[in-house]
């Protein structure tokens, strides 16, 4: 039996074990002791991630979660006001991912409890999710039978199924101007911020449409308020669940660049567009859809497919011909000082995870 005062404890212990993107040990090796407790077979490949096996009846089935989390995120306080759990605002919660990890565990520990019959459970606790989606995309795949799963990453109720994500590149420009006394000879410089400003007002920034985006999130340049600048940096990204309208947002980037260029001929502009991750889309009637939405029927609850705008692990898996969903887990306002967890939807996502563990996924 899923045991809500448990699962309380375990968010608890687990957010205060600070653990920022690249600094996942002391998460993992509290993670990987309680997997070994509930007698799953456990191993870190090269690149520090958690893989742990359980062995059952039936098609392996995936279930993940990433161990890192954002900053502001270390000394976190944990606090349960009412039926939420809070941080002391001061930090983020940390419930972004570690409600997701309480819930396995708590799953996992109610079915051994209850002598319950398992799945062959691969369970992967990744890193580096949050800063680059590094562990998914180093993970030892030739580990993993599964061909599909859940992952528990999302916001809001269990109930909410994330069935698209979009396909993200990642912009990266340098400018390189010419410096000079902006006082004394400002015609002998080349402003690098001057230049870069025209490349951000030619953009289309913000919502293109209702599935794709594109975002200047970093600005830098200059070295003195009496110097005409001579490097700048800006860092974006372009988002879209439809692939060509991504491609067709790059080509728009690259013909804007050459545009300014053609203004500035002695200046430098450099363009990275890297591919982070494709986007995916399920059908409604997915077998893993159809299985979730049948266990949340069964629980009362009404399935909600959402698409998303955000990326995660299941995007890298999606690429490794691993098709998942990402549900929800309870947390609301992630990403901030102001998230919390609603402990009743986290104990429901928390018996959804014991349904799906102990169902055959066919």
């Amino acid at each position: 039996m899923i045991k809500q005062k448990r699962i309380i404890q375990t968010l608890i212990d687990l957010v205060k074990i600070d653990s920022p993107s690249g600094e996942e040990k002391l998460i993992s090796q509290e993670v990987a002791k309680r997997l070994k407790k509930l007698g799953g077979k456990v191993k870190f490949d090269s690149y520090s991630n958690i893989i742990c096996k359980f062995p059952g009846n039936g098609d392996p089935i995936l279930l993940n979660c990433h161990l890192d989390t954002v900053e502001p995120g270390r000394n976190i306080l944990p606090q349960i006001k009412g039926d939420r759990i809070v941080s002391d605002g001061t930090t983020i919660l940390g419930a972004d991912p570690k409600a997701g990890i309480s819930i396995i565990l708590e799953a996992i520990t109610s079915v051994k409890e209850d002598r319950g019959v398992l799945v062959p459970l691969e369970v992967v606790f990744s890193r580096e999710e949050e800063s680059s989606l590094g562990g998914a995309i180093n993970l030892d795949y030739s580990s993993i039978k599964a061909k599909h799963g859940i992952v528990f990453d999302g916001d809001a109720e269990v109930h909410n199924i994330f069935v698209s994500s979009p396909g993200y590149r990642r912009m990266d420009f340098t400018v390189t101007g010419r410096s000079a006394h902006a006082g004394v000879e400002p015609e002998k410089g080349i402003s690098a911020i001057e230049i870069a400003t025209k490349i951000i007002s030619s953009l289309k920034l913000g919502r293109i449409d209702e599935e794709t985006t594109a975002n200047i999130g970093l600005i830098e340049g200059g070295s003195a308020r009496n110097a005409v600048p001579e490097k700048a940096t800006m860092k974006g990204e372009l988002r879209s669940r439809d692939q060509s309208k991504l491609l067709k947002m790059v080509g728009e980037v690259q013909q804007i660049v050459g545009e300014v260029k053609s203004l500035y001929p002695e200046a430098i502009i450099d363009l990275d567009l890297t591919e982070e991750f494709q986007g995916f889309k399920l059908k409604p009637d997915h077998k893993t859809i159809q299985l979730a939405s049948e266990i949340l029927s069964s629980m009362s609850l009404k399935p909600v497919l959402v698409d998303s705008g955000g990326g995660s692990d299941a995007n890298i898996f999606h690429q490794k011909g691993i098709e998942v969903i990402v549900v929800g887990t309870g947390v609301w306002e992630l990403h901030t000082t102001r998230e919390y967890v609603v402990i009743p939807q986290m104990v429901e996502a928390a018996r959804f995870c014991e349904k799906i563990i102990r169902a055959d996924i066919d």
